[in-house]
């Protein structure tokens, strides 16, 4: 029986970097910038070039308040909106 559960990776592969980094702080739970750097590393680059344009991205949504550096992590930020596959369902985890 084929396993229909999504994982991270698939919403790394199939999503954009902006969108699976508001994924991954939605519930506020923080995510350290090596964490997420290697999750890009082991999807080969998969929507992004490499790890200086994962960082320039970080950067950018930073300043946006999208995300903000919390506690040694990143973190959900006073402008964070939900990526539109999360109100639509496209993937399941249980």
């Amino acid at each position: 029986m084929e396993n229909k559960m999504s994982t991270i990776n698939d919403i790394v592969i199939s999503e954009t970097p902006r969108d699976v980094v508001q994924f991954i702080t939605r519930d506020g739970k923080a995510i350290s910038y090596p964490s997420l750097d290697r999750l890009y590393s082991n999807n080969n680059w998969a929507n992004i070039s490499n790890n200086l344009e994962l960082l320039r991205l970080i950067e950018t949504m930073t300043s946006e308040g999208v995300i903000e550096h919390k506690n040694g992590g990143l973190r959900k930020g006073p402008n964070w909106k939900e990526p539109a596959f999360i109100a639509e369902k496209k993937y399941t985890f249980e």
